[in-house]
């Protein structure tokens, strides 16, 4: 989305897209938590989704690369 900004603090969802079973968002989650600045990470099997809290900003491509590092992609939310 064009309007969503770079960096974020506070709270951030993103989908993780395609075959994706609940020990690849697991993996994802460990991976994502690494991200400096990141507080917490919550994953929803049933969405897809990881909830991502911040403290200091964030910049959304390094949560996007620390998905990617695990294999997956992040897929816009619907």
């Amino acid at each position: 989305m064009p309007s969503t900004p770079r960096t974020f603090v506070g709270s951030a969802t993103v989908r993780v897209a395609g075959q994706v079973c609940g020990h690849c968002l697991d993996a994802a989650l460990a991976s994502v938590r690494q991200v400096p600045g990141i507080r917490s990470v919550a994953v929803d099997h049933a969405r897809r989704t990881l909830t991502v809290v911040a403290d200091e900003p964030v910049d959304r491509a390094d949560v996007e690369a620390a998905v990617v590092r695990t294999g997956h992609c992040v897929a816009p939310l619907h």
